[in-house]
């Protein structure tokens, strides 16, 4: 006799079920299907439950599978036709479980963008931070006044160079002595002993109320720099041997000579004693109002 109808069930047609309807059917709990497949219990659960896509790649699936059904005495085949048939396979195959994808920390924005665009802005800003301090903005501060006398400061300078002994130096465009370096020097005579400086002659041109006349004559050369009373530059220059320089300028003058003992001086047409040496042949004084040395 046949069996009753109500005896003859349908086979499920997932894997996971087919599965689990076996181990039960065997008696096995999952924890003794896992020990047998020397796998997590969490495993089978996912392997019965058709949660695939927790496992990983469909290689590995079908690893678990085929392993699972073999200890089950199912066909592999069979249960690897349903897995395919199933709509539980992973859209995009990937290497990392689902379990450990959930494991992996939230990462934020990558940071080079931001690294890159600052060091970017930094050079652009560096790039023209230097052409401003190399040619200035443009428009701004350019006039058509000639450039003004260098500083003070660098009078000592270039009267030190002058004093120095046998320093070499070289005639510019202008007229102009100038050492190796550019630095305008006064002209020795070449070791022997200097010249008496010769009294200027000759009438003198009126002063007008608080400015004094001063007549140079160099008998060598020497570099001379005068300023007057405001501090503005009068005369900045080579006086070359066997010439005359006359400066008329608000008192008080302040003079540098590179080599005061070739100059001679007057001053209101009035000669004036050899300049004071402040350092070898260097000589730096001021003259008042009443043509007085300082």
């Amino acid at each position: 006799m046949t069996p009753p109808e109500a005896e003859i069930t349908e086979l499920p047609s997932s894997p996971g079920a087919r599965l689990r309807r076996e181990r039960e059917a065997k008696g096995l709990t999952e924890q003794q299907a896992a020990e047998s497949l020397n796998l997590d219990p969490t495993v089978v659960l996912q392997l019965e439950s058709n949660e695939f896509a927790a496992l990983g790649a469909p290689v590995f699936v079908k690893g678990h599978l085929r392993r699972y059904a073999l200890s089950l005495g199912l066909a592999e085949d069979e249960i690897l036709g349903a897995y395919e048939r199933s709509k539980q396979q992973l859209g995009e195959p990937t290497l990392v479980p689902k379990s450990r994808l959930e494991m992996v920390p939230v990462r934020g924005r990558p940071r080079w963008p931001w690294v890159v665009g600052g060091a970017a802005t930094f050079l652009v800003a560096a790039l023209l931070f230097a052409y401003v301090s190399e040619n200035g903005l443009p428009g701004l501060g350019q006039s058509d006044e000639p450039a003004a006398p260098p500083a003070k400061g660098r009078r000592d300078v270039a009267a030190a160079a002058a004093a120095a002994p046998g320093a070499a130096a070289t005639t510019t465009p202008s007229g102009q002595a100038a050492s190796a370096g550019g630095t305008p020097q006064a002209f020795s005579s070449g070791g022997a002993s200097p010249a008496p400086a010769a009294t200027p002659t000759g009438p003198a041109p009126a002063a007008g109320p608080g400015k004094v006349s001063l007549q140079l004559k160099f008998s060598g050369d020497s570099w001379v720099e005068i300023f007057d009373g405001s501090g503005k530059a009068v005369l900045y220059d080579l006086g070359k041997a066997g010439s005359e320089r006359t400066v008329t300028a608000t008192a008080p003058l302040s003079v540098t000579l590179g080599n005061g003992t070739v100059v001679g001086m007057a001053v209101n047409g009035r000669p004036l004693p050899p300049a004071p040496r402040t350092q070898g042949v260097i000589s730096r004084f001021s003259i008042g109002a009443d043509g007085t040395l300082r």
